[in-house]
């Protein structure tokens, strides 16, 4: 029998990762669960390096790890997520997050449409199950208004 519920949450920050941290504190005050809040450094480049001088773009990632990680922490103390773990790992992301499943072997998945797009392909009999989150945010609300969602006929 499974005692506790895995949840992996790829972060990244603004107005949707407060969404997926406050979304993340009701379902770990409603259950027994183990969080692991991870944010991906892309260290794919669009230029080389300037020489012999010019950073390689892990040594780049290696470099802004370490506030990223202390960002992260804040971020949780700041939604009350305290028992989460967090981590900062850096590389392709899709090929950074599909690693990460495999070896952490979440049961839930926990996105939003930005992080949803970072993570691997996969068909719908595999892999953990996935939960999007929705942007309820101000210009959201406005389109909402200008496009309204059609109503469905039964």
């Amino acid at each position: 029998m499974k005692t506790r519920q895995r949840i992996l949450i790829p972060f990244t920050h603004g107005h949707s990762g407060s969404a997926l941290l406050r979304r993340a504190g009701e379902i770990a005050a409603s259950q027994e669960v183990e969080l692991l809040v991870v944010s991906v450094l892309d260290t794919r480049s669009s230029f080389d390096s300037d020489g012999p001088a010019g950073s390689l773009p892990g040594e780049r990632a290696a470099r802004l790890a370490p506030p990223e990680q202390k960002r992260l922490e804040h971020d949780l103390k700041r939604h009350g997520l305290n028992q989460a773990n967090a981590t900062v790992i850096w590389g392709e992301p899709r090929s950074t997050l599909a690693a990460l499943i495999r070896s952490w072997c979440p049961d839930l998945v926990l996105c939003d449409g930005r992080t949803r797009r970072l993570l691997p392909a996969r068909s719908d009999r595999e892999g953990p199950t996935l939960m999007t989150i929705g942007r309820d945010g101000a210009f959201a609300r406005l389109a909402g208004l200008f496009f309204p969602h059609a109503q469905e006929h039964a």
